[in-house]
C-alpha cells in the first residue's frame, strides 16, 4: 500500500503536466494563428502610392488531380513580386486557397504572403468558389478571421483617391434568396452612388466568376452578366470589370467598357478558344490558347487609369504584355 501511493501521486502529476503542456500548446497555437491571420485593411492604405495590384486564383492544384499542372514555384514568384512592388493595396479576385475549410491550406496561403503581411500591404479579397470547399461555416471562419476589416461582409465597396471599387459575390448557390436580392439592390445603389459622386472619376467592379470568357474549361456566368455586367455597362464612369475563375488572361471591350479576366496567380491553367470563327467572344488580347501566369496593376495618372499586365517569364523575371488606359469621360458640367 505504501508503494501504491507514490505511483498514484506520480501518475496524477504526470497527467497534470501533460494537460498543462497541451493547453499551453493550444494557447500558443491560437496566439500564433491570431498573429499570422491579421491582414492589413482599409486604414493601412498609403495615400502617397498611385498604384494597386489585382491577382486571381492562387489556389494550389488539388492533390488528387494527377494530370493537372502544379505551379508552386510560379505561385510563389507571383506573390513575392507583388510584395516587392509594394502597392497601395492588393485585390484578390477569389480562390485564395484550394479548400476554404482547410486550416492547412490557409496556413500555406499565410506563408506565401509572408512578405506582404510583414510590409502591412492591405489585402481586399472576394469570395471564390474554392473558398466554399468543405464545411461552409468553417470556410467562412477561416476567411473572415484573416480579414477582420471586411466585418463579415461578403460584398463591400470602398474608395481610393478618385476611384470607387465595388466587390461582389458570385457564389449565388450559397446565398439565400434574401441575400441574393439584398446584394443586387445594394450593388445598383453603389453604382448610382459612385456615378453621382463628383469626387469619383472611375468605377471598378471585381467579381470572381466571369460574364465573358472563351475558356474551354469553365463557361461564362449568365447571372453575373445579368446582375452585375449589364448595369455596369450602362453608366458613364464605369471603367474596368475584373474577374477570375478562368485560369488565363482575356480582355474584352463591351459598350466601351473593359472586361478583364485575370486568373493567372498559380492555379492550373485553362486553355481558351482562340479561333475567331468559333469562340463566342472577341478577345482583344492576341495570345495562345494556353496563356501565362500573371497579375494586373492599375496605376492612376491624374484622371486616367492605366492597366498593365505583368507576365512571369521562364527565367523568373516579369514583363509587361498588355497595357490599356481608361480616361475620365467628361460630363456636360465639365
Amino acid at each position: 500500500m505504501d508503494m501504491e501511493k507514490p505511483r498514484i501521486i506520480i501518475g496524477v502529476l504526470f497527467c497534470i503536466i501533460i494537460i498543462g503542456l497541451a493547453c499551453f500548446g493550444a494557447a500558443s497555437q491560437r496566439d500564433e494563428s491570431k498573429g499570422l491571420s491579421a491582414y492589413a485593411g482599409f486604414s493601412k492604405i498609403d495615400p502617397a502610392k498611385n498604384h494597386f495590384i489585382l491577382v486571381g486564383d492562387t489556389q494550389r492544384t488539388n492533390p488528387f488531380a494527377f494530370c493537372r499542372e502544379r505551379n508552386d514555384k510560379e505561385r510563389k514568384a507571383i506573390l513575392n513580386e507583388i510584395a516587392r512592388r509594394d502597392p497601395a493595396f492588393v485585390v484578390h479576385l477569389g480562390d485564395l486557397t484550394t479548400r476554404g475549410a482547410s486550416t492547412k491550406e490557409w496556413q500555406e496561403f499565410d506563408n506565401l504572403n509572408k512578405s506582404s503581411r510583414e510590409k502591412r500591404i492591405p489585402l481586399f479579397p472576394i469570395l471564390g468558389n474554392h473558398e466554399f470547399y468543405g464545411n461552409d461555416k468553417k470556410a467562412l471562419q477561416n476567411y473572415f478571421g484573416r480579414f477582420p476589416h471586411l466585418e463579415q461582409r461578403r460584398w463591400y465597396s470602398f474608395t481610393w483617391k478618385n476611384v470607387g471599387l465595388i466587390m461582389v459575390d458570385s457564389n449565388f448557390s450559397t446565398l439565400t434568396r434574401e441575400q441574393d436580392e439584398m446584394q443586387r439592390a445594394w450593388y445598383l445603389m453603389e453604382l448610382k452612388r459612385f456615378e453621382a459622386d463628383q469626387g469619383i472619376d472611375h468605377i471598378i467592379v471585381c467579381c470572381h466568376e466571369s460574364p465573358f470568357t472563351n475558356s474551354r474549361v469553365v463557361g461564362p456566368n449568365n447571372k453575373v452578366k445579368t446582375f452585375f455586367a449589364d448595369p455596369f455597362g450602362q453608366l458613364r464612369k464605369t471603367s474596368f470589370f475584373f474577374s477570375g475563375h478562368v485560369h488565363s488572361y482575356e480582355r474584352f471591350q463591351v459598350d466601351g467598357k473593359f472586361f478583364v479576366v485575370s486568373g493567372g496567380g498559380g492555379g492550373p491553367r485553362h486553355k481558351v478558344n482562340v479561333n475567331p470563327a468559333k469562340r463566342p467572344y472577341n478577345d482583344l488580347f492576341f495570345g495562345p490558347e494556353l496563356r501565362f501566369f500573371h497579375f494586373c496593376e492599375i496605376e492612376l495618372f491624374d484622371r486616367a487609369l492605366v492597366l498593365k499586365v505583368s507576365r512571369l517569364e521562364p527565367d523568373g523575371t516579369f514583363s509587361t504584355v498588355d497595357q490599356v488606359s481608361a480616361r475620365r469621360i467628361l460630363s456636360k458640367r465639365d
